[in-house]
């Protein structure tokens, strides 16, 4: 199934079959990290979450449908991404990121959360393991990404010190397809050794103006 980017990704693609890469929430930017991570060739894949899909998550969480109404997120996941690619090696967790989170030993995190006082918690726990993040946040038109290498750029808790969250998170569908996209490049990017990733830089996008900017971090 990967006929259309193996050219493209080269050896790579054996890399991207022994990796193994862990998603931390399955809402939407989890939703599609997920679904493009099992599309590009990523061979072990873990995610968490302990939520139940509601309404107002269909606008933006691509791999749900009303069907999915009422039942847990990744349980819903879990057969949807099956279903997309069964050689995928996948393990589902119900719980939700706090201290006594057991972080498997993985490759590479993706932040996929909603508030930061989880981000800031994923972040502590990924600083502990060495384990890069590949961080992403969407609120109304704006997003941004960066990578966290523990030892080459800030935490996630030092760049965003003093960041409030909102109660309700409007958040506008597009953004958070992109931002997600963005954040899947980047995984591969770190797997492959690949340039130009955003370690040691944040892209900010502003969808409502059409503005991309990266900032240097360190």
């Amino acid at each position: 199934m990967f006929e259309r980017h193996n050219e493209l990704l080269g050896e790579c693609i054996e890399k991207l079959c022994k990796a193994k890469v862990f998603v931390a929430g399955t809402g939407g930017l989890g939703c599609t990290v997920l679904s493009l991570l099992v599309r590009t060739g990523i061979g072990n894949l873990c995610f968490t979450d302990n939520a139940f899909v509601d309404e107002p998550d269909l606008n933006r969480q691509i791999l749900y449908d009303r069907d999915s109404l009422g039942k847990k997120k990744v349980k819903e996941a879990l057969v949807k991404l099956k279903r997309i690619n069964p050689s995928c090696e996948l393990l589902a967790i119900e719980d939700n990121i706090d201290e006594s989170f057991n972080l498997p030993d993985v490759d590479v995190v993706v932040d996929c959360l909603d508030n930061f006082k989880s981000k800031f918690v994923l972040d502590e726990l990924c600083q502990r393991k060495s384990i890069p993040l590949v961080h992403a946040g969407v609120e109304g038109y704006i997003g941004q990404a960066t990578i966290i290498v523990y030892g080459k750029t800030p935490t996630l808790r030092n760049l965003f010190r003093g960041v409030n969250d909102h109660k309700v998170r409007q958040v506008f569908p597009p953004l958070v397809v992109l931002m997600a996209s963005i954040q899947v490049a980047e995984v591969i990017k770190l797997i492959c050794g690949m340039k130009d990733s955003l370690v040691g830089e944040i892209l900010l996008v502003d969808l409502l103006r059409n503005t991309f900017e990266k900032v240097r971090i360190v």
